[in-house]
This record gives structure tokens, C-alpha cells and sequence, in this order.
């Protein structure tokens, strides 16, 4: 990940969370003399977390000499060797399964930190587990809270995609409490040094929804706690943060559960919908469709990071629009390469060998992009046009009363399970629910079509609220109020009459048309200065001053927080029209598919 960093790392709010991780990672290593060996988990993801804020190189330098995977039981040459896990039972197993079986020197001191928290019941059971005999052998159980994640340079993500179907699903509200220490975290990395006193500082959140409301009730108790200097936590010392917060606004995510059901129609939107775009902002395209070679092996893929320049100046276009602003880039890429080499100077020469390879690279870049663009607009044409086109007409006007025609033919033909379930959610949610023998034909013809394990699907997507039946009550109904669409679409002017894809400051240009709920809520809730929004003032209690000044005196500086998850269609729309909005903060980036992906067990 390394040669990746040297690219764009994003607004000052991102590059200030980002070094806040680092400096969290170096301390951790910093506080351990001599040389270590790194022993990570096998999940993947939590190397990728740890790769964000720092690869192998930038390790090495804080006195990293190995990197070992944890079922390699490779033996360690250094005094220190340090455990990176994920906090499941899994990764306890396979730790004291490594204690039982490398040959170390037994003075190796064995250091286990868990990223990005330490859940309760793995400490205890490693506690427990064979009388204390791995316990023992550990100088130190800790965590890392390696919290927020970089995404897009320009929101911060969890990465909790599971959190509304947790919450919904299973009944387990344990995902609130981590979003409210990471919260807590975000706090702490605001407004000055964070090793004065960080009780003291006061901070005003707004919040709208029960779960929100819920976070932020929590975090008002977490500053007033002894969790806020918990030791089991590893602090680092940071001083003179660029992260100014003047206030943090928490939402519901199923305050708008319809916005993720539909087909996004930003550059960067389309790429999530179309390749998943992963923990380290990179997507994986087919190699043979990308370097249009009919030849290719169809399994060969090619990753592609969207970290560049390029990208980001790319990411909010509009897909129809994207060829005006890349002419824009090409016309610059031009203009740098007009130069008459006989009337050089040599002093000029030197400028121009210096400015040669950012030139070359962003002529790769360009040429990348326009090339994923003609792959996702190929895709929206040819396989998405009349998905979108139904999406259209069901926010318009939407009857519940009877089944979409091009829904049941599209079930028959056995087109992409999600896309049809995502279909039938707009169906429901846009026309306040789905008549029982519309919704029985649906449930009938996904089982024909599909198996079993669909018409699942469909019974937790109830449960969740993605789909409602009218009148419906009972084990199959959503604890979650529905959204009224059909009122909020008036009240909020959702559907404009007239919409300019070219401007990104048109909150219905991402959605050709189609402003989010959730944008306009929190448009409005900008324009009030957040009145009528549930208020909760942290660290009051142990303050001189009870009230937030800053908040009080300055509307910029706004930390959006969406519970649940948020588009990155969204995220555009909010970047390029509410200027007092300085960090869009989020459980997870979303897509429809991702949504249904994490549905787990009721």
C-alpha cells in the first residue's frame, strides 16, 4: 500500500484522522524497545485496516524487522513479538494455538493488541482459558483503536456494514456503543491537545432518529466515565490537531432506507454498484473487459486504487457528464506538454525533468478512469437503463396494489437476485407498502425463480422494513417507523422539476432528478441551525462553561454521522451543497447490495 500514499490523501479533516491513526500505530510500536515481529490474524481485512494508516516501509521504520502470518507459526528472531487480531474466538484460537506450538526463545515478550477494539468476551475467555496459562505468557493484552477509515479523501468510515441488520435482525445493540466510543474517539480528536484534560472539552451533538438519539446519550456517559481513560486502550499523545469540530450531528440511516435501494448515478457511485469498491479503495475489474482483450482469461482481474488525483477531481460527475470534465483534465494534460524543446533554457529543462513523471502519471490516470467510465456507462446502458427507468416512474408515482409487469418479467428471466430485491423495496417503500396478494406473487415467483434462500432474503428484508405489507402486523413487521414517502416527497420537494446534471451543487444531480431524504433533512437541518434536533452537550458536567460556545457562535464546522451507512452518491451531494458540512462521518459507504449482503441471521 505504500506506493499508493504518495497519492491524495484527502481534505484536511481526513489527513488529520489519518496521522491521529498513525500516530495511535507508532506509539504502540514506539513503546517497545529493540526490534518486533508482527504476527497478523488471518483476516485480511484487519492487515487492510492496519495498511491505511501505514504499509511495510513506514513500519520498518518504527522498528518492524518481520511480518508473519499467524497460522505460519514461523519462528520469531526478535525480543518482541506483537499479536495484531480481530477480537473473534477465532483469532483467541489460532493465538493460543501459536503459544503452543512456535519455538521461541522463551524470553520473547508476546504482546497482543487487538484492532480496532477488544471485545469483552475474548478477553475474558483468554483470561480463563486452561487456568490462565496464555494469559500469563503475555506481557500485555491491549487495543488499537484504529476507528476511522479514510474513504474517497473525504468521509470516514467504521466499516460496519451490519450494523442495521443487527440492530434489526438480531436485537443486538452492542454496534450503538461502538459507534459511540468511536465518536468519543473523534471527540478527542478535536479542538486542541488531547492530553489537557480531554473531560473538559465540551461539545454539542445533535441527533435525529432513536438510534441516534441512543449514540449520543452514550457518549455523553462514555466522557463522563472512567471509559474515557480506559486502560486497557492505547492513547497516544497528539497535539495541535487540524480535526476542528464545532458540533457533531447524528442520523438515522432508516430515517431514508429507500436512497441505498437505488441505482446510484455518480462516476464513483456507479463504481461501488458495479465492483464493490473495497477497504483500501481499490476495485477489482475484469482484465480481458478493462484492456478490451476477447482472448483474456475471464478469471484474470486487475486492481485498480482510487486514490489519485484524477479520481478525485472525477468521483461527484455525474456519469452522463463525465466526458465534459474529463475534457477539462485532457486540455491541461495537453497545455503541460506544449513546450518548444530548441528555446529551452537549461534552467527550464530542469523544471520540465522534474514535472515529467507527474505529467506521465497523470496520463495514466486519465486514460484508467476513461476507460472505467466507458465500462460503467456501457454497464448502466445495457444492463441497468431499464432498472433505472422503473426507479424513475415508482418515485413519481407508485400503487402498491398491483405488481410491476417489468419486476415479474425480470424475475422470470432470472436476472441478478439483488437487483430484483432492490426493485421490490423501491416498489414497496415508494408506495407505503405492498398490497398482501402483490407481495405474496412477488414471495411466489422469487422462490420459482430463485430458491428458497431468496424468498429468505425477503422474509429479513420485512423485518427490516426494506419491504412492508400494507396492514401487515405480527413477527414479520419492523420495529423501525415506515418513511411516509409519498408526504415526505411533497414536503420536502424531493423530485424538482428541473434538474442540472452538470451542476454539482443540484442536490437531485445524482440521482438524475431524485434529491435523498436524508440530504434534504439534513439540508433543512442546516438552515435551522439544527432547531428541533434532539441536544445533547458532552463534557459540561466536568467544565467551567455548561453551554458550547464554539457551536453556539459558528455554524461551519459540522461533523455529519450517519448510523447505518451512507451512499457515495450521497456523500457527493452533501460535499458539493452544504458548505458548513466539514466532515461527512459514517458506520459504512453503502450500496443497495451491500445492504442485503450483511442481512444476517434473525
Amino acid at each position: 500500500m505504500d506506493e499508493h500514499t504518495q497519492f491524495v490523501e484527502g481534505t484536511v479533516e481526513v489527513k488529520s484522522a489519518l496521522e491521529y491513526g498513525r500516530s495511535i500505530l507508532f506509539s504502540v510500536l514506539d513503546s517497545l524497545d529493540g526490534d518486533k515481529t508482527i504476527v497478523w490474524d488471518r483476516d485480511r481485512s484487519l492487515m487492510h485496516r492496519v495498511n491505511l494508516f501505514a504499509g511495510a516501509s513506514l513500519l520498518a521504520t518504527h522498528g518492524v524487522v518481520a511480518n508473519h502470518g499467524i497460522e505460519t507459526r514461523k519462528r520469531a528472531e526478535t525480543p518482541h513479538v506483537v499479536f495484531f487480531l480481530s477480537p473473534t474466538i477465532i483469532s483467541l484460537d489460532l493465538l493460543c494455538d501459536y503459544i503452543d506450538n512456535v519455538q521461541n526463545d522463551p524470553k520473547t515478550l508476546y504482546q497482543v493488541f487487538f484492532i480496532p477494539e477488544a471485545w469483552y468476551v475474548v478477553r475474558e475467555k483468554l483470561k480463563l482459558r486452561e487456568n490462565g496459562k496464555y494469559w500469563e505468557r503475555l506481557e500485555s493484552v491491549k487495543e488499537i483503536p484504529l476507528c476511522w477509515l479514510p474513504r474517497d479523501g473525504e468521509c470516514l468510515s467504521l466499516s460496519q456494514p451490519q450494523i442495521a441488520s443487527k440492530l434489526l435482525l438480531n436485537g443486538d445493540w452492542t454496534p450503538l456503543h461502538k459507534c459511540a466510543t468511536a465518536l468519543n474517539q473523534l471527540i478527542d480528536m478535536s479542538r486542541g491537545d488531547i492530553t489537557i484534560n480531554p473531560n473538559q472539552r465540551v461539545m454539542t451533538i445533535y441527533s435525529r432518529g432513536k438510534w441516534s438519539q441512543d449514540v449520543a446519550k452514550m457518549v455523553q456517559r462514555i466522557r463522563t466515565s472512567t471509559e474515557v481513560t480506559n486502560n486497557n486502550i492505547f492513547i497516544p499523545g497528539v497535539t495541535d490537531s487540524s480535526l476542528k469540530i464545532n458540533r457533531i450531528v447524528i442520523i438515522d440511516r432508516w430515517i431514508d432506507p429507500l436512497t441505498p435501494m437505488l441505482t446510484q448515478l455518480t462516476y464513483s457511485g456507479l463504481l461501488d454498484e458495479m465492483f464493490k469498491t473495497g477497504m483500501v479503495n481499490s476495485i477489482k475489474v475484469p482484465l480481458g473487459e478493462f484492456e478490451e482483450k476477447d482472448d483474456a482469461d475471464p478469471f484474470d482481474s486487475k486492481e485498480i486504487y482510487l486514490t489519485d488525483e484524477i479520481y478525485h477531481r472525477l468521483k461527484h460527475s455525474h456519469i452522463n457528464c463525465f466526458g465534459q470534465e474529463a475534457a477539462k483534465i485532457l486540455t491541461e494534460l495537453k497545455e503541460d506538454e506544449q513546450f518548444d524543446r530548441e528555446k529551452m533554457s537549461v534552467a527550464e529543462y530542469a523544471v520540465l525533468v522534474k514535472k515529467m513523471p507527474r505529467i506521465l502519471k497523470r496520463k495514466q490516470f486519465t486514460s484508467t478512469h476513461m476507460r472505467l467510465a466507458e465500462m460503467t456507462r456501457m454497464h448502466l446502458y445495457c444492463k441497468l437503463s431499464d432498472t433505472v427507468k422503473n426507479e424513475k416512474e415508482l418515485l413519481e408515482v407508485s400503487d402498491g396494489d398491483k405488481i410491476l409487469p417489468f419486476l415479474e418479467d425480470q424475475i422470470f428471466d432470472a436476472a441478478p437476485l439483488y437487483r430484483i430485491l432492490r426493485l421490490i423495496s423501491v416498489h414497496s417503500l415508494t408506495s407505503g407498502g405492498l398490497k398482501p396478494s402483490v407481495l405474496q406473487q412477488y414471495r411466489r415467483a422469487v422462490n420459482q425463480s430463485y430458491g428458497s434462500s431468496a424468498l429468505n432474503k425477503i422474509l429479513k428484508m420485512q423485518k427490516m422494513g426494506l419491504i412492508r405489507e400494507k396492514g401487515g402486523s405480527g413477527k414479520m413487521s419492523c420495529e423501525y417507523a415506515p418513511i411516509l414517502f409519498q408526504q415526505m416527497k411533497k414536503q420536502y420537494d424531493m423530485l424538482p422539476q428541473n434538474v442540472n446534471e452538470m451542476k454539482l451543487d443540484d442536490p437531485s444531480y445524482a440521482y438524475s432528478g431524485f434529491t435523498p431524504l436524508l440530504v434534504k433533512i439534513i439540508e433543512e437541518g442546516d438552515k435551522v441551525r439544527w432547531t428541533g434536533w434532539q441536544k445533547t452537550i458532552v463534557g459540561a458536567e466536568n467544565s467551567t462553561t455548561k453551554n458550547d460556545v464554539i457551536a453556539d457562535s459558528d455554524s461551519s464546522g459540522t461533523c455529519i454521522f450517519v448510523l447505518g451507512g451512507i451512499t457515495r452518491a450521497e456523500t457527493a451531494i452533501i460535499k458539493e451543497s452544504l458548505p458548513n458540512v466539514s466532515l461527512i462521518t459514517t458506520s459504512a459507504m453503502l450500496t443497495g447490495d451491500k445492504i442485503l449482503e450483511n442481512i444476517t441471521n434473525i
